[in-house]
């Protein structure tokens, strides 16, 4: 599907009269989908709730290169009942615990660039322990097999 039902403007800063027909500049999803893969390709690629994007995109990205600050432990939060399950934080409150600055403010404009920035920032905070954390995952897989 190519049609664009919701554009979320409100995040995505996106209109429909960016990517109408008419507009020579707009590529067409399929070309995105390719430029998206191949920028990608080989890359490990830090991000907030990058489910969503993937799932805008309708692509996938081998979960070993993917540092998600909404599914990494150390960022989430248990909730419900004796703790209950760990849930993702957002990266509002994240990026105002973890670095000290605003991001996402009530009644501004939601910036895309910020929260790239706030989630990278975030990964350099804990990226030794995040990485070591990889490390000791995969070669606890590869002695399994």
């Amino acid at each position: 599907p190519d049609r664009v039902t919701d554009f979320r403007t409100h995040v995505s800063g996106i209109k429909a009269k960016h990517i109408k027909e008419t507009n020579q500049n707009a590529m067409t999803p399929k070309d995105c989908r390719m430029k998206v893969g191949a920028i990608l390709k080989n890359k490990i690629l830090v991000g907030h709730a990058l489910r969503n994007d993937f799932a805008a995109l309708m692509m996938n990205h081998p979960a070993a290169d993917i540092r998600d600050t909404a599914k990494y432990k150390p960022f989430m939060v248990s909730r419900g009942r004796n703790g209950g399950k760990l849930r993702p934080r957002k990266l509002r409150d994240l990026t105002k615990q973890f670095l000290k600055r605003d991001i996402q403010v009530q009644g501004e404009s939601h910036d895309s660039i910020d929260d790239a920035k706030a989630a990278m920032d975030l990964y350099k905070v804990v990226r030794v322990q995040w990485e070591k954390d990889i490390q000791s995952r995969l070669k606890g897989k590869n002695k399994k097999r």
